[in-house]
């Protein structure tokens, strides 16, 4: 049998436990699940952009730290509120993250690709795994996918740079070629921020373009504009879908970028529009003359309608104009040229 003493201090227990605020428990239990939400939050985001990823962590963790004891509901449903929304900006910009990385992962894999069947170097099972690679990336949905396809691109490369290395010498240069265009393809996105890349075309955006022509022309080195339309894009997206015009136009980003010398930087202007910066001590006329032999080239791009493959011209209305101040009356060339295409935009 329990003693006196045993009983007086179940009695004390349960009085205290009686006594407690049912409110003010079921208050606390909602500030510590609130709490773990944030942190997981936080432990478990996928790093996309390393500066927005730890500005995320940070904020959540801020957010987290508001939730103080003092705070009334209606205060506490704010807090919650902006972690929603920096939950959703987050998601944005990881998705367009996402998106760049692929853009420029299937601009790196074409030039490889063409590469190595140009040289012969590679097996059929290399071009093979390349192609492989390359289908995969439609089907990229979260931040590993791209990971585990960049590791397979470099056991392919690897494969690839010991099979080239038993070709003869124009193997070589040719290898040589395409290594410097992957660096420059990972100086293009290491160099920039994410909002001034192009999502489509993984080009730099106008914002960079305009930066570089005031350089230009305030620059006394010749310098001159080339400016590219691509034809019939408005009614391709019009008749096809925006993906389907998205992937011709990043198809002539591809070409041009390919053709330019790696300092002619090549950037999306706004819509079908093409800008690079040409650094030339030659005359205008000859620019046009080197320009002309690989913008006037037809190309094809070939898509898919339904179940059915379609291959899709491409082409460019393009000029060159000489980069001399003030920027503004190179601006509203750049522009009217621009307009005066709008009159070809059928298929």
């Amino acid at each position: 049998m329990a003693s006196a003493g045993a009983r007086a201090a179940n009695m004390i227990s349960l009085k205290s436990f009686l006594s407690r605020n049912p409110d003010q428990d079921v208050d606390i239990a909602y500030r510590r699940i609130i709490d773990l939400f944030l942190h997981a939050i936080s432990l478990h985001a996928v790093e996309g952009d390393k500066a927005d990823y730890a500005r995320f962590r940070s904020d959540m963790n801020s957010f987290a730290e508001r939730l103080i004891p003092e705070l009334s509901v209606s205060e506490r449903y704010v807090v919650v509120g902006e972690a929603i929304r920096a939950l959703e900006d987050y998601n944005r910009h990881t998705s367009k993250f996402l998106r760049i990385q692929t853009n420029e992962l299937k601009n790196m894999l074409t030039m490889l690709t063409q590469t190595v069947i140009a040289v012969g170097a590679s097996s059929e099972m290399s071009v093979g795994r390349l192609h492989d690679i390359e289908k995969s990336l439609d089907q990229t949905r979260m931040v590993e996918d791209i990971h585990v396809l960049k590791s397979q691109l470099g056991e392919c490369l690897q494969s690839v740079r010991g099979e080239a290395l038993r070709q003869k010498a124009q193997g070589k240069i040719a290898l040589e070629s395409m290594q410097h265009e992957l660096v420059q393809s990972q100086d293009r996105l290491g160099g920039l921020s994410i909002s001034n890349v192009d999502e489509v075309t993984g080009l730099p955006d106008q914002l960079e373009a305009e930066k570089e022509l005031q350089s230009a022309a305030a620059s006394p080195d010749p310098k001159f504009l080339l400016l590219a339309v691509i034809n019939r894009l408005q009614a391709i997206t019009t008749r096809f879908g925006s993906p389907i015009g998205d992937q011709v136009l990043a198809a002539a980003a591809r070409h041009f970028r390919s053709a330019l010398p790696p300092e002619d930087r090549l950037y999306r202007w706004h819509g079908p529009v093409f800008v690079a910066v040409l650094r030339r001590t030659m005359a205008i006329d000859s620019v046009r003359n080197e320009v002309r032999r690989f913008a006037d080239q037809k190309l094809e791009e070939t898509v898919a309608i339904g179940t059915r493959s379609v291959s899709l011209p491409i082409s460019a209305s393009w000029t060159v104009f000489p980069i001399v101040p003030p920027l503004d009356a190179l601006l509203r060339k750049l522009e009217t040229f621009t307009a005066a295409q709008a009159p070809h935009e059928h298929l």
